[in-house]
């Protein structure tokens, strides 16, 4: 199962849980705290927002997966909770989230070919192996696909009236390239 997949489940267990059809669903820290933010409105937002975008990631066949929508991720608590816990839940590889814990709050190397990230995930390296079999990371990649699909996904998701709001949110992916006489490269969408 994939973060998106997983995200989408645990949702839809959260939903089953509030129409009293279903158990709290795991992990149980993020699903108090998302009990005490949703409603039920709010829940089926988030609900479409995330299969919006597992529905439109699996039809580009691109290997990075989007971001979580900040919508979705301020909900469940992805940037209040433990981020060790947090990380465990949306994929992260343990080397990564060690890497995160150390300090390391962006992606802060200096690749030697064009890197594409899942936007806001911090990789132990550029080369990840781990975080690339998971899909948050492909290095030696083409960032133009990924903007096309960033340019969907943007397009979809303000049809469901859900604009990009959050302050550290600059989009779905992030594209690192290498620095050149001392130039660097990199470039949000």
């Amino acid at each position: 199962m994939n973060t998106l997949e997983r995200v989408l489940t645990f949702l839809q267990d959260l939903r089953s849980h509030l129409d009293g059809t279903g158990d709290m669903p795991e992990p149980r820290t993020l699903a108090e705290f998302a009990l005490q933010r949703l409603t039920p409105m709010d829940l089926d937002i988030c609900i479409n927002i995330v299969e919006t975008e597992l529905v439109l990631w699996e039809e580009s066949g691109l290997h990075v997966r989007p971001a979580l929508h900040p919508y979705v991720s301020e909900r469940i608590g992805v940037y209040t909770l433990d981020d060790e816990e947090v990380g465990r839940f949306l994929g992260y590889p343990e080397c990564c989230v060690e890497y995160f814990l150390e300090g390391h709050v962006r992606f802060d190397h200096d690749p030697d070919n064009v890197v594409v990230v899942t936007e806001g995930f911090v990789p132990c390296s550029p080369t990840c192996r781990r975080a690339h079999r998971v899909h948050l990371l492909e290095f030696d990649a083409d960032p133009e696909p990924y903007r096309r699909l960033e340019g969907r996904l943007r397009t979809r998701l303000e049809k469901l009236g859900v604009l990009s709001y959050h302050s550290a949110y600059r989009g779905f992916y992030e594209v690192h390239v290498p620095k050149f006489e001392g130039v660097h490269l990199d470039r949000p969408y």
